[in-house]
């Protein structure tokens, strides 16, 4: 499951459902979590890019 989804199945259940308040900062963390994995596969992700983009720049004359 991608992690967007993930955080919107989380919110839309805190809005659905009553929890109580240990419960909220729980599902609140997971949603940070979720947010956090996110943000750090993204930039894993353009890393990447960056890398092949500069050994491609690299090889041609």
């Amino acid at each position: 499951m991608e992690y967007k989804r993930a955080i919107e199945i989380l919110s839309k259940a805190m809005e659905k459902h009553s929890f109580s308040q240990e419960e909220k900062e729980a599902i609140m963390a997971a949603i940070g979590v979720l947010d956090s994995a996110s943000i750090g596969d993204k930039m894993f992700k353009a890393r990447i890019s960056a890398q092949k983009a500069n050994r491609k720049k690299d090889t041609e004359w």
